[in-house]
């Protein structure tokens, strides 16, 4: 399953939200920082082992990129991973755009992601209708949409919203499936998410939204999160738990259920591959 999460501008957390769905899961997971103009996702994020170490500075998305024009195969993203938990790996983004001047077809990137044998979360930062990632989000099962809960953002979003659609749709000859998810605090999550659908209803592209989800703003959690800290009571953070419903929610929104025998079948497959996807 391949699950593409990007924004419309600024920085309301994408990133965040991409490596709280894959933390927050016991399925094997690949987090991949595919935003074409850099990320820090290796500079947040402490490599496992308790002493505070970060990423090797490679392999990044551009070595998978480039590897993948030659060749696919479904453990290739897994080979480029980083470990961060225990289910959990991570392809860490490159920091400047500069650098991924070299890559000009991302579509062989698209084909790897979504041919890979464990699930991925692809981050994709800020999308436009002639984004260089734009394959990524039309390989995507759910693309999800992360905006700020203020009137502006949402607006944006759906403008945003309506561009994309008939692209992605164009590209993958079906309509995508978008599931816009508002960052907000628990206290007014369920009215924030009404309201979002409300202003979102009259959209163009309201066809192709599969329900409206939320993700915690919780930064004693992100900050857990980052030092790979997501076992026990730092489980059941604020931002840990939304995002496990989150994980339903865009399970069911691909027409899988909700996490239960095909996570645990997934892991099985996993763990008997010797951890490798």
């Amino acid at each position: 399953m391949l699950i593409a999460v990007c924004c419309d501008r600024g920085a309301p957390g994408s990133t965040t939200t991409s490596l709280a769905l894959g933390v927050s899961t016991p399925e094997p997971t690949i987090v991949v920082e595919t935003d074409p103009y850099g990320g820090d996702l290796a500079l947040r994020c402490v490599a496992p082992g308790g002493h505070g170490e970060a990423f090797p500075p490679t392999p990044t998305v551009l070595t998978l990129a480039t590897e993948a024009r030659t060749s696919v195969t479904p453990g290739l993203a897994a080979s480029k991973a980083h470990e961060f938990t225990g289910s959990t790996r991570i392809v860490p983004g490159h920091f400047s755009a500069e650098q991924a001047a070299g890559v000009k077809n991302w579509a062989p990137l698209a084909e790897a992601l979504w041919a890979s044998a464990s699930r991925v979360v692809a981050d994709l930062g800020r999308i436009h209708s002639s984004s260089p990632t734009i394959p990524v989000a039309a390989a995507a099962d759910v693309v999800v949409m992360v905006t700020r809960p203020e009137v502006g953002a949402v607006m944006h979003l759906k403008d945003r919203l309506e561009r994309l659609a008939p692209v992605l749709a164009n590209i993958r000859n079906a309509p995508p499936v978008v599931v816009p998810v508002v960052v907000t605090s628990k206290r007014h999550a369920g009215g924030v998410v009404e309201e979002v659908g409300r202003m979102l209803a009259p959209s163009n592209a309201a066809g192709v939204i599969a329900g409206i989800g939320w993700i915690a703003l919780d930064p004693a959690g992100v900050e857990a999160m980052h030092a790979g800290q997501v076992g026990g009571k730092n489980a059941r953070t604020p931002l840990l738990k939304s995002a496990g419903v989150l994980n339903d929610q865009i399970n069911q929104a691909a027409g899988l259920g909700p996490y239960g025998a095909h996570a645990a079948a997934a892991a099985e497959a996993y763990a008997g591959q010797g951890g490798e996807a």
